[in-house]
């Protein structure tokens, strides 16, 4: 990387890497099975991501009904969402669903997030987290983690119950989803 511009050889490792160990396209079927069955549900989700490839380009709002009050958030004040610091939120039952696809590999502070996602839900609401496994590192310096299936389980255990998903192979996945129940 030269004055903040990524190599050639940087940019074709990342296409490579996308083409090859992506779950996008797994995690969004996902979201677009849970969004089939949401009605009337207050959305929010955690980092919506820039708007220079469209407004949604990075978000998952187009899966669902009007009917559901989706709120976009990110930590990035630049990108025109609501501003949400997962770890330093202060949310208390507002949510029935909250979706947080590809965050949690860059909150150094995991722990907190997750206890704060817990609150900001209601009684009875979801969680939605997918993270990377088997991915380069991306968006340095704040890619800080890779979590296993057991890890998420831990993270999670203050939720009634954890369903963790992996794409690929159950000890080698490329990546990993949790849904869990407050």
């Amino acid at each position: 990387m030269t004055n903040g511009t990524p190599s050639v050889q940087d940019r074709v490792g990342r296409f490579v890497a996308r083409q090859l160990l992506s779950t996008r396209r797994w995690t969004d079927a996902i979201a677009a099975d849970i969004a089939r069955d949401s009605r009337g549900l207050k959305v929010l989700e955690i980092g919506s991501g820039r708007q220079d490839l469209g407004v949604d380009a990075y978000s998952v709002k187009k899966y669902f009904e009007d009917t559901n009050e989706f709120v976009q958030s990110d930590v990035n004040p630049e990108f025109g969402h609501r501003l949400v610091d997962i770890t330093d939120m202060s949310i208390d039952q507002e949510f029935d669903l909250i979706i947080c696809m590809n965050v949690l590999e860059h909150v150094f502070d995991v722990h907190t997030a997750a206890e704060n996602l817990r609150k900001a839900l209601r009684p009875g609401g979801r969680l939605l987290v997918a993270v990377p496994h088997l991915y380069p590192y991306h968006d340095e310096p704040i890619d800080f983690w890779r979590f296993t299936q057991h890890s998420l389980r831990e993270l999670f255990r203050g939720y009634t119950s954890v369903d963790v998903r992996w794409k690929g192979f159950r000890r080698f996945p490329k990546g990993l989803l949790a849904i869990a129940t407050r």
